[in-house]
């Protein structure tokens, strides 16, 4: 009977939060009430009330709602602090759906990157302060006529739907043209090992592209391996569609049962999953997941350790096969490490222990031949990865972080970005395979100090409830955030190419960078006290300079690509809020499409759906 009682008040719904009413909440009044009733009237109230009449509402879909007021409920957000990110309806679990029956369809519901759909109602994964929604947040609550733009203009946001036409004659191993006589997946492979390869080079090329071309390899490891490469390579010759066959092929090879026969060709296919192509789908906490799983399995295989004895080996050929194979697992376990790194930049996760010194010696990538630039570019982004891990480990943590440990970490930022090579650094005479890798490097260099400082201009946007104002050293810190924004926006402008990968990673970071202004400016018409009209202008500049890069940008961006839609309309609301009148800024439809990569990358974005109060932040892709 007691069980029953229970059961009972437990369905019982709920004001948000429950009032109280005499110090007796209306939870445990219920419960007072249900004493004296019997066995039959607790049974019919549970059978009325009851949850477990049907499935979750989770996995059913939601009733038709209107779009415009499902987005005006998601963008009431709380508005008490910077802290808050992690907070949603009580009485809801988090749940999300990221599968991918729909092959055609990118424009999924990706929480990470701030896209929910709009029947849905439910809490989202967990995001923290160092996500965009803490800073969407603030930029609501000062600037509230920029929520109602959003809500407005997303109504004729058109919604992408790719259009999908399959061959009809398929290759009955890898799920290509057989008419095709190879010639576009070869294609696709250069594309690959030209664009992706320097930024996580696990694989062999010499050895993958002589397995290719034999085609005599068909264990369903190499095919799921094989069919990524394509997936990958795919996306990064600018093709819309080619990747859905291929990611459909290689689907049936990485499924459950690829995780029982443990072997570095999936593990290394599974990395090109979740840390690639699932951000580009739109499918970031379905990547998140896949790359536990890929380190579960690296552990399994051994590759977080090495033997302390080495073989010399009499035969000079014997010896250099023994040398790939060594240093293709050391780069397998690092390109592991740094896609896992990056996808979770602007989280707020806690890291898992990714990298633990005390059980892991796993080498750093050493150099195959003298201008082996590949393990050059794997060790710098290692190296970024540490200190990466230990600023996202600190903002896990329930405690703000203090001046001195983000000075410390910034310290370390620099250092590190000062000891690169200049093969990594500089643009001149650089290898064209590094060009990529190098972008890569410097977008992620300057949004991880972005992160790191960004936080110190959210505490300032929402006034520090203990002391009411913030002390010199964390208003510089705010103004070191700006400065670095501005800086990473110069530097898309000035290096980005023409070519998918990189817009696809640049574009990311340069939406991350826009929201520093875009927040600066509410905050100067704010009570928070209003800047000069200095940086005022150099913010303006800033956003109007973004925009036109979008505009540059948008041949190598996808229709479903939103985020230069979402900085124009944010832009027009704090520009009138500045000025009292509308400012139109220069460049309001200077590109109306985006990737979000995730983070670190990469994760991409379809901002024609809802605004989700927590869930708003990077990638990937991390490319977080």
């Amino acid at each position: 009977m007691e069980e029953i009682l229970v059961r009972v008040v437990s369905t019982i719904k709920f004001p948000n939060p429950a009032p109280i009413d005499n110090g007796l909440d209306v939870k445990q009044r219920a419960g007072e009430e249900l004493v004296g009733k019997g066995r039959s009237e607790l049974m019919r109230l549970l059978s009325h009330d009851s949850p477990e009449d049907g499935p979750s509402e989770c996995y059913n879909e939601a009733p038709p709602v209107d779009k415009s007021s499902v987005i005006s409920s998601h963008l009431e957000v709380s508005h008490g602090s910077p802290d808050d990110s992690d907070r949603g309806e009580s009485g809801e679990e988090r749940c999300w759906d990221e599968s991918a029956h729909n092959p055609a369809t990118i424009a999924a519901s990706d929480d990470i990157n701030a896209i929910s759909l709009a029947g849905d109602r439910h809490r989202r994964s967990y995001l923290g302060i160092c996500s965009v929604s803490a800073v969407l947040r603030a930029l609501f609550r000062l600037c509230p006529a920029a929520k109602d733009r959003i809500v407005e203009q997303s109504k004729i946001w058109p919604e992408a739907q790719q259009e999908v036409n399959r061959p009809s004659a398929l290759n009955p191993h890898l799920g290509f043209p057989v008419s095709s006589d190879s010639l576009r997946e070869l294609r696709y492979i250069e594309f690959y090992f030209e664009n992706i390869h320097a930024i996580t080079p696990f694989l062999h090329e010499e050895s993958f592209r002589a397995t290719f071309a034999a085609g005599d390899r068909q264990t369903p490891a190499w095919l799921g391996l094989c069919n990524m490469v394509l997936t990958v390579g795919s996306i990064a010759s600018g093709s819309d569609t080619a990747h859905i066959y291929y990611y459909d092929r290689a689907r049936s090879y990485l499924d459950l049962d690829s995780l029982g026969s443990g072997n570095l060709e999936t593990l290394q296919a599974l990395c090109l999953l979740g840390g690639y192509y699932l951000h580009y789908r739109n499918s970031p906490n379905m990547a998140y997941a896949i790359l536990g799983a890929a380190q579960r399995l690296a552990i399994a295989l051994g590759l977080h350790r090495e033997s302390p004895t080495r073989v010399e080996h009499q035969d000079a050929e014997i010896g250099q096969r023994h040398a790939i194979r060594l240093e293709s697992r050391r780069r397998t376990w690092w390109s592991l490490y740094c896609l896992d790194t990056w996808a979770s930049m602007t989280l707020g996760r806690p890291t898992c222990g990714r990298w633990d010194s005390s059980t892991m010696n796993t080498s750093l990538p050493t150099a195959l031949y003298p201008d082996d630039h590949f393990a050059a570019s794997l060790r710098a982004s290692t190296q970024f990865c540490h200190i990466s891990n230990r600023l996202q480990h600190r903002f896990a943590q329930s405690t703000r972080i203090n001046i001195s440990e983000a000075q410390s970490l910034d310290h370390e930022l620099q250092e590190w970005y000062r000891s690169l090579s200049p093969i990594l650094k500089e643009t001149i005479n650089t290898p064209p395979r590094i060009t990529v890798a190098r972008e890569f490097l410097r977008n992620r260099y300057h949004n991880i100090r972005l992160m790191l400082s960004r936080c110190f201009l959210l505490y300032k946007a929402y006034g520090d409830p203990e002391r009411h104002s913030i002390g010199q050293a964390e208003e510089q810190m705010a103004d070191l955030c700006r400065a670095i924004a501005a800086e990473a926006i110069d530097a898309i402008a000035l290096h980005w190419v023409p070519n998918r990968t990189q817009v696809w990673n640049s574009a990311w970071y340069l939406f991350q960078a826009c929201m520093v202004p875009l927040l600066s400016i509410a905050m100067a018409t704010s009570s928070h006290g209003a800047l000069g009209s200095h940086d005022v202008i150099s913010w303006y500049s800033s956003l109007n300079k973004a925009l036109e890069i979008f505009a540059e940008m948008r041949p190598w961006m996808r229709a479903s690509d939103r985020a230069p839609d979402i900085v124009a309309v944010l832009f027009q609301a704090v520009s009138q809020g500045a000025e009292g009148t509308e400012r139109t800024p220069s460049v309001i439809d200077g590109g109306s499409h985006l990737f979000g990569w995730a983070d670190e990358l990469l994760t991409d974005m379809d901002w024609s759906m809802v605004f989700s109060d927590e869930n708003i932040s990077q990638s990937l892709f991390s490319f977080t």
